[in-house]
């Protein structure tokens, strides 16, 4: 993502404000895109504006706004930085729980204008790769819960030990091109279909 490539989403509960903003950010290199009301569809604005960055100019988040960002950060996430005169602690969690990947306080100038973007992109990065492995995490142990179930099954119905129930289970997947999960989800789906065994 290079610097001059970036769009940032500019929005701002004073639109005078918000243009200026979003002057300041032309000068300094980045491409602007206006829109004045953090209380609209933010993630619907998101997808359709798809910029690089969020940045959010505002006196003090509210609850209405807070919800917003969450929602973007499910459907379309995007690094965020927030500028508030708001400093209250639970205020600040609040916003870093919504999804903010910076929150400044004490206004923007132009010469900070590119440290803070940075900071935001690569704190964003950050989040989203440990999110991603946590993802990972999940459905590995999921897909194992679903093999260990499929094999105990197979070893039952076709009288054959472990080891025969996991190839044939492999072989089932390259079969249909499909990961082993998958295939051991979809025949335990089918037991409990047949012979109501939960997964």
């Amino acid at each position: 993502m290079s610097f001059v490539a970036l769009r940032i989403l500019v929005i701002d509960e004073d639109p005078r404000r918000g243009a200026t903003l979003a002057e300041v950010l032309r000068v300094t290199g980045y491409e602007a895109i206006e829109w004045s009301d953090p209380k609209n569809d933010l993630a619907k604005v998101v997808t359709d504006a798809k910029p690089d960055v969020v940045l959010i100019n505002l006196t003090s988040p509210d609850r209405d706004t807070l919800e917003q960002l969450a929602l973007m950060n499910e459907k379309s996430p995007r690094p965020v930085v927030m500028f508030a005169q708001d400093d209250d602690e639970q205020t600040i969690a609040s916003a870093v729980r919504a999804g903010v990947s910076a929150y400044l306080v004490d206004g923007l100038s132009g010469n900070r204008v590119k440290p803070v973007i940075d900071v935001a992109i690569a704190h964003f990065r950050q989040h989203q790769a440990i999110r991603e492995e946590l993802e990972k995490t999940r459905t590995s142990l999921d897909e194992r819960k679903h093999v260990d179930l499929a094999k105990s099954l197979l070893m039952r119905q076709r009288g054959i030990g472990e080891p025969e129930a996991y190839a044939l289970l492999r072989k089932l997947a390259m079969d249909r091109k499909q990961r082993i999960g998958q295939v051991a989800q979809q025949l335990a789906a089918a037991a409990e279909i047949l012979e109501g065994v939960k997964p």
